[in-house]
Order: structure tokens, then C-alpha cells, then sequence
């Protein structure tokens, strides 16, 4: 290849790229634009939707919690957007169930060993009429490993099926004529429908055959068997219409997959050994054929239909499980000794999110512990303060010096009391005085923008501040007697987004306060709308008295409010405007942004309303819970050290 050639390859492939890139671009701005559907779908606020450049799938990842978005979907097929969404719902259609019940799919072999063992002894029976009993590859093992793998096959196209279904029960719209024959055309070209050109794998078809019916009609199927199955009655109806019903049903009901698995054993299970059967009668036994090639069909077909490898999804799902036993440790945890707070709004699952983030930043909980008994023990400290105008009996040197001749003179007339030869200025030791109140306001931005991978730091954020405050609050309180005047740690905590919610309440008390702090977390979730940050600031500082402020002036109240944001604000004006305001009040505002630095106009709206008061973290938002402790701890510290100052009079 000549350096023209070269070139030219090199400017293509650049080309391509370019448009790779901007084709991206594309996709993200679809996926950022369809994110409220997604979340009102899944009803989890932290699964993320990367785009894949390679992958050709839809592909769920639980434990990451992300779904892998194809490029090639977006610039191969025509692009609708009804079809886009129809390939990511039923991505997640069955992502609840998975982390509610791994168990029922990891141990779903087990459930069904009776009917593997049946088909094991039908097979066997063939081997044995064919003479190949000594076959090694006919041994009994491998046969019921084989025949496990294809029931196994068998439930996970009743899953497909299921969730398709679950997608018409959340997404009614799918179930319109036109919208129905679109997707069937393009389950069609995407090869998802089976092709019943094997007379001896007939049962590997029936789960898919439940596609061609849902979509296509009967008058589609080849298979006069399916189709004679699938009208025949079962509890008073045709058993396609029978088993879509009680499917449906329980899905709508939100049961387990083995309530869905115990409807397919009763109703179509029967249809599958039988076909299963007739093919094991039709098939021609020779010596030494390799049933493991049943699992790599069904490795083929989950391949087909984007899912996870046998292996990989065997994995994920032993994950869930041990993720799904410590969250009931956590909620056993969190409920051992307590009132149940279910009266309070307060869900099971709410109780198992903060208890996963109680356990999560209980390192950094230790440490901040340590923080607040060295800020204890300072301000428990007596200091001496110079006081003059006393004279304390003692003779200063140098006034002795100065003034010797008076000393003699006043021993001639035995009269001292004028000299002024004696120190009048001593030490005397001082307490330290405590404000009265600590009050700390917690502004989240709980806005759209906050989705994906800024919501989990957000939440253990707020988390060990909230933890960390209350260990402060119980150390001031056993230790008022030393620090001669109580002084009460007060939290809030605010979320916003469209507009501002109150959470956490300063007056809260004993199982209200602990129910509110453990809402303050789960309903920071991302689904607020858009970033009103200067609203939420003007709802925070409506609640500040005249009172209040005479006391923040006076030091008897120290205010501290920390505002959370990814930068967006929607009304940047009117946030500079509340944070000012804030300020004149004698309050403190410290803010911390998280979000993309090369978006310059949420950069310049976050440094326009914070300015010097701001912190921006950019993309990293690992990083906030560690910034916003560390400004916790240095603005508390701070304060009380300057305070000390003040109340002894050393400034």
C-alpha cells in the first residue's frame, strides 16, 4: 500500500469514527430523553443504560445494574422508537424478580428433577431397544444432565415469553394491531421466532412456538401438534389463551418466577414431555452421539436472544442470592430493638436500603467518632485569660528595680500601700461556652440529572453525615455536664427538584426522626425533575425567624447549610439570590457540585451561584461522600474553634 492509499484509508477510518461518535452522541441524547419512562418501567432509579459499541444485544447486568444499549441496533435496523423501547422493557421486564427471588431460577433444576427423571427413563428405554446400553455416552448421568439442560431450556422461552408479556401488562400501547404486527416484523428479521424444520426437536420449539402465536396466529404454525395442544381445553379455556391469562395474572399480582414456573408445569409442561416424547421416538439412536450438544444449543439460544451464557447467569444469580441474604440480615439488624415504622411510610425495603448504606460507611462512622471526642475534649478545656487591676501579694522585679527609691521612702514611714511595686495582673481560668444551637441543613439535589452513577454516592453521602451528626449529638449530650452548657445538634434534610420537599425535620423526635432519616435516603432517588435548587433555597430560608437570626448574629446559633447539586441549575439567578440571603442571616453555605466539567454552562451556573463557597468535584462523583464529610468537619471544627476565641475573649 502506497502512502496515497494510505492516507485515503486513514481519512476513512477517521471518517468513520467521526460518525461513530456523533451517532453515540445521538443515542445518548434518545436514552437521556426516554430516561423518565425507563424509571417509571423498572421503578429503579439505579440502573444506568451505557451504550455498547460492540455488542449487537440488549443486555440487563443486575449486579452492575446497568443495561448494555447496542449502537448497531440504533444505526443497523430502522430506527422506531416504539421498537427501541419494546427491546429495553423487556430487558428489565423480569429484572424485579431476579433480585426478589434468585433462588427459584438458581435451584429451578432441583424443582423439576421429577419430570428430568421421566424423561432420563424414556430415553434410557430407547438406548436400551437400540442396544447401546454400554454406551458411555448413554450412561445415566449424562443423560439426566441433558435432559435437565432441556427443560431448563424449555422455562427459560417461557421466560422470553413472560416477559413480553409483562411488557403489554406495563406498556398497554404494544398491545395496538399495528403496534403488535411492527414488532412482529421485527422479532422476524431479528431471527427470534423458531424456524420448525426439525421433525425430531419439535419440543425445543413449543416456547417459541408461544411467540408465533402471541404475534402471528395460529394460522402461522407448521406444527399441527402446537397447535392442536395449544386449542385443546384446559380449567374451561383453550390452553394458549388459558396459559396467557394465568401468566398474566400473576405477573400483575408481582408473584415469584415459581408461582409463574408451578402455572407452565400445570399447563403447558404436559405439552413439552409429550412432544419431547414423540421425538425421542422418532430419533435414530447411533453409538457414541454426544448429548452435551443439548447445551450447546441452548448456550446458542440464549446467545440468540441476548441473554447472559448458562455460566455467567448461574454467577450473577448465586450474587443476588447472598445479596438478597444480607439484605435480610441488614433489615434483621435494622429492626432488632426497634418500633416498626410502617406507620411512618416507612417500606421493608426502605429499611434494607439504609441499613445496606449504615453498613456501608460504618469505617468512616468509626473514624469521625474520633473527630468528635477530640472536638469534646478541646472544648471541655478550661483556658487561662490574663486580669489585670488585682494585685496578687507577689513583687514584680522590674517595678522594683524602677522604683526602689519609693521603697526606701516607705520604710522610713512604714507605709506600703501606695508602692507600686507589686504584679496586679494575673491568670484566672475561664470555660469554654458552647452555642446553644448547632442547626445543619442538608440541600440534595434529587433532580433527573442525578440518575445513574451520581445516586449511590449522593445517598452515602448523606448517609454518614446523618450518622456522624447523630454520634455527635449523643456525645454532646452525655458530656454537658463538662462542657458546662448544652448544646443541641439539630439536622434537616431538603430534597429537590422541580420543586423543594422536606424530609427530615429539625423538631423531629424518636421513631418520627428515625423513620424521616431513613426516607431522607430512599427517596432520594432521582425523580424530581429539573434542578430548582434557588427555589428549595428560598423554601429553607423562609423558615429562618427574626429570632433565629438575632441568635445566628449574636453566636448563639450557628447555622450551617450544605447544598449538593450536579451544577444544572435550572434558575441560577435565584439561587445566588437565597444563598446571599442565607448569608446575611449569619448562616454558613458550603456547596458541592458533581457533574461533566466540559458542560460550561452547568460549570459556569455552579461557580456563578457559590462562587469561593463552592466545591466542584466534576465527573468524579466518588468522591462526594468524602467531600461533603470533609466540609462537615471542617466547617464544624472551624466554627467552634473561632467561637472558643470569641466567648474568652482572645479575638
Amino acid at each position: 500500500m502506497d502512502e496515497a492509499d494510505r492516507k485515503k484509508l486513514d481519512a476513512l477510518n477517521k471518517a468513520k469514527e467521526s460518525e461513530k461518535a456523533l451517532q453515540k452522541k445521538d443515542l445518548e441524547e434518545v436514552l437521556a430523553r426516554v430516561s423518565d419512562l425507563l424509571l417509571l418501567f423498572s421503578g429503579d432509579s439505579r440502573l444506568t443504560y451505557p451504550v455498547d459499541e460492540r455488542g449487537e444485544q440488549f443486555v440487563l447486568d443486575p449486579e452492575r445494574k446497568e443495561v448494555r444499549v447496542p449502537l448497531a441496533f440504533f444505526t443497523s435496523y430502522p430506527y422506531r422508537e416504539s421498537r427501541f423501547l419494546f427491546h429495553l422493557y423487556t430487558a428489565l421486564a423480569l429484572y424485579p424478580d431476579w433480585v426478589r427471588c434468585p433462588e427459584g431460577y438458581l435451584h429451578r433444576g432441583e424443582a423439576f428433577a421429577r419430570e428430568a427423571g421421566i424423561l432420563t427413563n424414556a430415553f434410557l428405554e430407547k438406548v436400551k431397544e437400540a442396544g447401546l446400553s454400554d454406551d458411555p455416552a448413554y450412561q445415566k448421568d449424562i443423560v439426566y444432565r441433558y435432559m435437565t439442560s432441556e427443560l431448563l431450556s424449555f422455562f427459560e422461552g417461557c421466560d422470553l415469553y413472560a416477559s413480553f408479556l409483562m411488557v403489554f401488562l406495563r406498556a398497554p400501547m404494544y398491545e395496538d394491531p399495528a403496534q403488535k404486527k411492527d414488532l412482529a416484523k421485527m422479532l422476524l428479521l431479528e431471527d427470534l421466532l423458531p424456524h420448525e424444520d426439525n421433525p425430531t426437536e419439535t419440543h425445543r420449539d413449543l416456547a417459541g412456538l408461544l411467540l408465533t402465536r402471541e404475534f402471528w396466529g395460529e394460522d402461522e404454525m407448521d406444527n399441527e401438534d402446537v397447535k392442536r395442544m395449544f386449542r385443546e381445553p384446559v380449567l374451561g379455556r383453550a390452553r394458549f389463551l388459558c396459559l396467557r391469562e394465568e401468566l398474566s395474572a400473576s405477573l400483575l399480582r408481582g408473584e415469584p418466577v415459581t408461582k409463574r414456573d408451578a402455572i407452565i408445569r400445570m399447563v403447558l409442561l404436559p405439552c413439552f414431555l409429550e412432544l419431547f416424547r414423540g421425538d425421542l421416538q422418532r430419533t435414530e439412536l447411533s453409538a457414541t452421539v454426544k448429548l452435551q450438544d443439548g447445551e450447546a444449543k441452548r448456550e446458542a439460544a440464549r446467545k440468540k436472544r441476548g441473554a447472559p451464557s448458562a455460566k455467567n447467569m448461574h454467577e450473577l444469580l448465586q450474587k443476588l442470592d447472598e445479596a438478597k441474604r444480607q439484605r435480610a440480615v441488614a433489615a434483621k439488624e435494622l429492626l432488632s430493638g426497634r418500633r416498626d415504622l410502617t406507620s411512618f411510610g416507612v417500606t421493608a425495603e426502605d429499611q434494607n436500603l439504609f441499613a445496606h448504606y449504615e453498613r456501608l460507611v460504618r469505617p468512616e462512622r468509626e473514624k469521625m467518632k474520633a473527630f468528635w471526642k477530640k472536638l469534646l475534649g478541646d472544648t471541655s478545656r478550661e483556658v487561662s485569660v490574663p486580669v489585670t487591676g488585682v494585685p496578687k501579694g507577689t513583687l514584680s522585679v522590674e517595678a522594683l528595680i524602677d522604683r526602689y527609691p519609693d521603697l526606701v521612702e516607705a520604710e522610713r514611714q512604714q507605709n506600703y500601700k501606695n508602692l507600686l511595686i507589686f504584679d496586679t495582673t494575673h491568670l484566672q481560668k475561664i470555660s469554654r461556652v458552647l452555642p446553644r444551637f448547632l442547626d445543619i441543613s442538608f440541600v440534595m439535589d434529587s433532580s433527573g440529572s442525578m440518575r445513574g452513577e451520581k445516586l449511590a454516592p449522593a445517598r452515602q453521602a448523606l448517609a454518614i453525615c446523618l450518622l456522624s451528626l447523630e454520634d455527635f449529638a449523643g456525645y454532646l449530650s452525655q458530656n454537658a455536664a463538662v462542657t458546662h452548657e448544652p448544646c443541641a445538634v439539630r439536622t434537616e434534610v431538603w430534597l429537590y427538584g422541580t420543586a423543594g420537599t422536606k424530609i427530615l425535620s429539625f423538631s423531629d423526635q424518636g421513631d418520627k426522626r428515625a423513620a424521616d432519616r431513613i426516607l431522607s435516603l430512599a427517596r432520594l432517588d432521582g425523580s424530581r425533575g429539573s434542578t430548582d435548587d434557588g427555589g428549595c433555597l428560598k423554601q429553607v430560608m423562609a423558615e429562618i425567624t427574626p429570632e433565629m437570626i438575632r441568635e445566628q448574629k449574636a453566636g448563639r446559633r450557628i447555622r450551617l447549610v450544605f447544598v449538593v447539586t450536579d451544577g444544572a441549575s435550572s434558575f441560577p439567578g435565584t439561587a445566588k439570590k437565597a444563598v446571599e440571603a442565607l448569608e446575611e442571616t449569619g448562616a454558613l453555605v458550603q456547596g458541592i457540585g458533581i457533574g461533566d466539567p466540559q458542560d460550561a454552562a452547568a460549570l459556569a451556573a455552579f461557580r456563578y451561584v457559590y462562587g469561593d463557597r463552592g466545591l466542584y468535584l466534576g465527573k468524579d462523583a466518588g468522591r462526594l461522600p468524602d467531600a461533603l464529610l470533609s466540609a462537615l468537619r471542617e466547617n464544624i471544627g472551624g466554627v467552634f474553634r473561632q467561637y472558643f476565641r470569641r466567648s474568652v475573649g482572645m479575638e
